[in-house]
């Protein structure tokens, strides 16, 4: 057996980070679930702009890059901090969602500057159902803040 100290999970993001970059921890931590894209989005005004995305099918669509606040999933997480929904079209929460037929599953956290006020929100979603285990969250809730000293 070998004796040799391999870096947490969290420690590895922060590596990441540090020498690679925010698309490269995106990854990993998609990698970490069954979602097919992994994104950063910055609020600006009433607006959600796509400032980081990683798409595990490298097909990124340009219907992710601007987003009415009032009409995304990000709005949730803005107000409620986080929000989860694994079925979207069966989520009572949701009525009246305007993009029916294209994000169906999605997790996200907001994100704040250090001063406290938003910057926008750390998301995994898919365009099919999917669940996100409990420990997982709790591991994002751990990580999640240390991109915000890689954001402008």
């Amino acid at each position: 057996m070998l004796d040799v100290d391999l870096p947490t999970p969290a420690t590895a993001v922060r590596n990441l980070l540090a020498n690679r970059g925010i698309v490269p921890a995106l990854a990993m931590l998609n990698d970490r679930t069954p979602f097919r894209f992994t994104a950063i989005y910055k609020l600006n005004g009433d607006v959600m702009h796509a400032a980081h995305a990683f798409d595990r099918e490298s097909e990124y669509r340009t219907w992710l890059t601007v987003v009415p606040l009032g009409k995304s999933f990000c709005q949730h997480a803005v107000e409620h901090g986080e929000f989860v929904t694994s079925h979207a079209s069966q989520d009572h929460r949701l009525t009246n969602r305007p993009y029916t037929g294209m994000v169906e599953s999605y997790y996200g956290r907001l994100l704040t500057k250090d001063c406290g006020t938003p910057y926008g929100t750390f998301i995994h979603f898919d365009l099919e159902p999917r669940s996100i285990p409990t420990e997982e969250i709790h591991f994002l809730r751990e990580v999640i803040p240390q991109f915000v000293g890689y954001l402008t």
